[in-house]
This record gives C-alpha cells, structure tokens and sequence, in this order.
C-alpha cells in the first residue's frame, strides 16, 4: 500500500504539473465566469422565455442549475481524454516504460495509481466549476443546493470514473498518443451519439444504456428534459428516481467492465 500510495501521489504531481492540467483550468474558469455572467445577467428576465410575466422561483431555480449542469455533460469527456488518453499510450511512445515496468511494483498498482490520479485532477477541475455554481445560485436565490445537487454531483463522479476507465483501456491498446486521443473522441461523439439517434431515431426510445445518454441524467436530475433525446417529452420535474438509479448502474457497469479490460491489457502490454 506504501507503494501504492506514493504511484498516486507521484501521479498527480505529474499532472497538476502538465500542460494538460493548466489548459483545463484555463479553459474552466472561461466557462465559469461566462456562466457567472449569464446567471447575473439573466436572472430577472428568465421568464421571457417562457411566455410569462413570472414563474416560481424553485422552477427557476432549478432551471438554472439545469443550465449550469448542461456544461457538465461535455467537459469530463475532455478531462478524460487530456488526463486518460496518453496515461499508458505516452510510456510507450517516450520510452519511459523502459524505466517504469521494470520497477519492483506490480504493474496493477501503477495503473491504478494513475487511474485514481487522473480521476484526482479531473474531479479538481470539476470541484473549481460547480463551487462557482453553488456559489452564484446561492447568492442569486438566497437558498442552499437542494438534494437534486447532490443526485447530481454522484452521477458527476460515476461519469468521471467511466470515461477514465474507458479512456485508459484505449491508451493500453495504442502506443502512440494521437491514436489515443482520436479514438476516444471518436468512440463518444461518433459511435455513442450516432447510435443513440439511431436508436432514437427507429424505435423512439430513450437509449439511457448508452453511456452519453446515461450521463444525460447529470443534468435531468433537476428537469427532465433530455437535450441528447429528440423524442423525449420536456417536463419541468426531476427526472424519476428511478431513471437516476438505472443511469447510476449503466455508468458504473462501463467504469468496471473497461477498467478491467484496461487492466488485462496493461499487464499483458510489451514494452518494443
């Protein structure tokens, strides 16, 4: 465990001295001053959208964490492919695995240190964006995040950990990094958008095993409206708590089914 402690710890000092790191925390803290300024600026004219001179103010409430969670649905998939994508590929293609795999540790240990420290600096990334979140709608409607917050932040950590996970298990098939990284964007907006409007477009079903459509529930625990759904019915309501447990599961069985193949793969992985 010592060992083990010290792969994470080295792990992320790794990453929070990347590039990487620093390019998300850019890029995190635009998007939260943008949604700072859109909440402050919006906040009273809200109702326009809606046809109507006023709306209660827990629908609007809950219609701006909606707002603000839509952001949460893309950005992990980035973190996961900054932070997951070269994690195995990049030891290969700059020859540090040369000095790593000899090491006297087993090789289950260095994956899942890396695996955790990734997962670390991803969920730091998201912690900078919803305590503005909390932060800004707390101050606008005087009030504390409701439970559907926190519904949301643990489907957050579940979707983390499956694109981590799926994101290493591809760096453990490639050796060069650029290979990593286009298979992964491809695999989630190409293979799991495309089959999901597929799905939704022959038998107008909801296809909530598909990951991106699972993650979707991010965002619904405070609306159900389905922005990945073209056939979905809107309704200002949660979604049931029900679809919340399901879509928990679906993201949970893609985070230990590509965890361990990543694992099986990383060590049978030879170093050429």
């Amino acid at each position: 465990m010592s060992k083990f402690g010290t792969v994470y710890i080295q792990y992320v000092k790794n990453y929070y001295r990347s590039r990487s790191f620093y390019l998300m925390l850019f890029l995190i803290s635009i998007i939260s001053i943008m949604m700072i300024y859109f909440s402050f600026k919006y906040v009273n004219n809200l109702p326009k959208f809606f046809g109507s001179s006023s709306i209660p103010i827990q629908i609007k409430e809950a219609l701006f964490y909606f707002l603000w969670t839509l952001v949460l649905l893309y950005v992990p998939v980035f973190a996961a492919v900054f932070f997951g994508s070269p994690a195995i590929s990049s030891e290969i293609e700059n020859k540090t695995a040369y000095f790593i795999f000899p090491l006297p540790i087993n090789r289950y240990k260095l994956y899942m240190g890396k695996f955790l420290a990734a997962c670390t600096v991803s969920v730091i990334i998201m912690m900078i964006y919803l305590i503005a979140e909390v932060g800004t709608l707390s101050y606008l409607f005087h009030s504390l995040p409701t439970i559907y917050f926190y519904y949301s932040f643990i489907l957050l950590i579940l979707f983390i950990l499956a694109m981590t996970s799926i994101t290493f298990m591809i760096s453990a098939i490639f050796n060069k990094n650029t290979y990593a990284y286009i298979t992964v964007l491809l695999i989630y907006y190409i293979v799991f958008y495309v089959g999901s409007f597929i799905i939704e477009l022959l038998y107008r079903i909801d296809p909530l095993y598909i990951l991106s459509d699972a993650a979707s529930v991010i965002e619904r625990a405070y609306m159900n409206i389905n922005t990945e759904n073209f056939f979905s019915t809107p309704s200002l309501s949660p979604v049931p708590f029900a679809d919340i447990i399901f879509s928990a599961l679906i993201m949970i069985i893609y985070f230990i089914a590509s965890f361990a193949i990543g694992l099986i793969l990383f060590e049978r992985k030879e170093v050429s």
